[in-house]
């Protein structure tokens, strides 16, 4: 859902430049056998017809004629063709090794504004947690807010739930407007495979998708685009440089369009897109869960059971190059 830094993502560059080696290896394959029809016509033009035995028949000469001058004129186009697949073969080459320098470049760019936007990371000032509020539904023994089950009862707000994690109220709107959508708490939330695997544990228990199978099949493409879109990590999940940073700066201190949260949604699909009973914080990992997966369902008619998320969306597909989604 995250515009590509560059306009164009690596995995697009690195798919062209496969297609590109494909077709290298083809033109190769196409050269031997070009060769082979050289090799036949070749044949053909120091065949002298009139020396055969029915060179004599009436109008043969004429036949002969026509024939070897036809034959003279694809040995003639079969040589032309020959020099311009060579030219054609070189090029291709080049290109593919053009694409080769130009992936390598965006790459070093890329790691460079990692390096760069973490150590602005490190400097930005952070929003403090709120304490937990007594016993209500916000946290305290740990009642079960938010979207989890509320195991635990400490002061944290337990294991489940969004307890004394900013902005964690559930919403009891579906779609929302972008001007309801929250930005507070950046970096508050769990970071890690394992939680992130648990709050999408969460949010299939929230949709009401208990198939185990289904589970299984939503977990898998849910966790690959979370490793790619915020390589489960809590703190750098706002955007601030693609395409879809416009707009006027927001709470959280990057633009109105940013993409946010672990799947890295923008506010307009965020709030198109709000699940019922999640909070209106993009940042919160069920709530941005969630819609990101109302979104597949609309966007790329994934079916509800998941089962082929993995074939719609590229991104979702371990075993297929990073795709934005």
């Amino acid at each position: 859902m995250s515009g590509d830094r560059f306009g164009v993502s690596l995995g697009e560059l690195a798919e062209i430049q496969r297609d590109w080696q494909q077709m290298s290896e083809r033109m190769a394959e196409m050269s031997a056998k070009l060769g082979q029809i050289k090799s036949t016509v070749a044949k053909a033009v120091a065949t002298d017809l009139m020396a055969a035995p029915f060179a004599g028949i009436v109008g043969f000469a004429a036949v002969a004629g026509q024939v070897a001058g036809e034959v003279a004129e694809i040995n003639e186009r079969a040589e032309k063709l020959q020099q311009t697949k060579e030219k054609l073969t070189q090029a291709i080459a080049e290109d593919v090794q053009k694409l080769q320098s130009v992936i390598k470049a965006y790459q070093d760019v890329d790691h460079q504004v990692e390096d760069d936007q973490h150590n602005q990371d490190k400097d930005r000032p952070q929003p403090d947690k709120p304490k937990p509020v007594g016993d209500d539904d916000s946290g305290g023994k740990g009642k079960g807010s938010g979207h989890g089950s509320g195991q635990g009862g400490d002061d944290s707000g337990g294991q489940g739930d969004h307890g004394g994690e900013p902005d964690a109220k559930p919403s009891q709107e579906g779609k929302i407007g972008v001007k309801d959508v929250q930005y507070s708490g950046r970096g508050s939330w769990k970071s890690g495979e394992a939680a992130v695997r648990d709050y999408i544990s969460q949010t299939l228990d929230l949709m009401g998708i208990t198939d185990p199978k289904a589970r299984e099949d939503w977990t898998k493409g849910l966790l690959t685009m979370a490793g790619r879109e915020s390589s489960f990590n809590s703190l750098p999940l706002a955007n601030g440089w693609d395409s879809n940073a416009t707009g006027p700066e927001q709470s959280d201190g990057y633009p109105a369009g940013s993409s946010r949260g672990p799947w890295q949604c923008v506010p307009d699909t965020f709030a198109e897109n709000h699940q019922k009973g999640t909070s209106t914080n993009i940042y919160d990992p069920v709530a941005s869960c969630a819609a990101s997966m109302n979104y597949m369902m609309s966007r790329y008619d994934v079916s509800r059971d998941g089962h082929d998320l993995a074939a719609k969306v590229q991104q979702a597909n371990p075993g297929k190059s990073a795709r934005g989604y």
